[in-house]
């Protein structure tokens, strides 16, 4: 009895192994990667920036996960094939995300929150302005800061604006550089901006 247990425990492990590469190869074929090449050299950056210890967290993680797929592949396998199959709704996903002022290519360098802080600290001689980060706009700095979660990381952001054109013969003021530039900070998270502060605009 022992015997053919072992024996159905092997088969069951090895037709999980042949089906977990099978969906690997599946992956492969049909799957597109539709992260753009900035997105994919910020997330290099972060792997290099992370230490050894993470690393190492990060490898014993993948290394249970994996044990966890070998465990239930049958169940592993299905959702794959299902997602696979499955086209998702673009329509419904994007009306129902939230519409920022950033964009993706409006991005200009990742930042420390504390750092941020401690530049954007008002002192106001007169105590006019409360001497906090960004004085009378803190509260949606501190907004902003409620919505960060383990794994976000915050980037300094500029629109680009558009250049005002006026019409043949128009003698109001012209402007030398473009309007409706937008300066602040955004949260992203599983590259998207997920949150946004507005500090500058014009």
């Amino acid at each position: 009895m022992n015997y053919d247990l072992w024996f159905w425990l092997a088969c069951y492990f090895v037709n999980g192994v042949v089906l977990v590469l099978v969906g690997r190869v599946l992956v492969k074929l049909f799957y597109k990667d539709k992260r753009s090449d900035f997105v994919k050299s910020v997330l290099v950056a972060l792997e290099e920036d992370k230490t050894p210890q993470q690393k190492r967290r990060e490898f014993f993680k993948s290394i249970a996960t994996g044990s966890l797929v070998f465990a239930v592949w049958p169940v592993a396998f299905a959702v794959l094939v299902n997602e696979l199959r499955g086209q998702p709704n673009s329509t419904t996903a994007n009306h129902d995300e939230p519409k920022f002022k950033c964009a993706e290519k409006d991005l200009v360098e990742i930042v420390n929150p504390h750092e941020v802080e401690t530049a954007g600290k008002v002192v106001d001689p007169k105590k006019r302005v409360s001497e906090l980060p960004f004085g009378h706009l803190n509260k949606g700095w501190k907004v902003l800061r409620s919505q960060m979660r383990i794994g976000d990381v915050m980037w300094s952001f500029q629109t680009a604006g558009y250049q005002a054109r006026p019409a043949v013969g128009h003698r109001g003021p012209q402007y030398a550089g473009p309007r409706d530039v937008i300066s602040g900070y955004a949260l992203v998270r599983n590259r998207k901006v997920v949150g946004e502060f507005l500090t500058q605009w014009n």
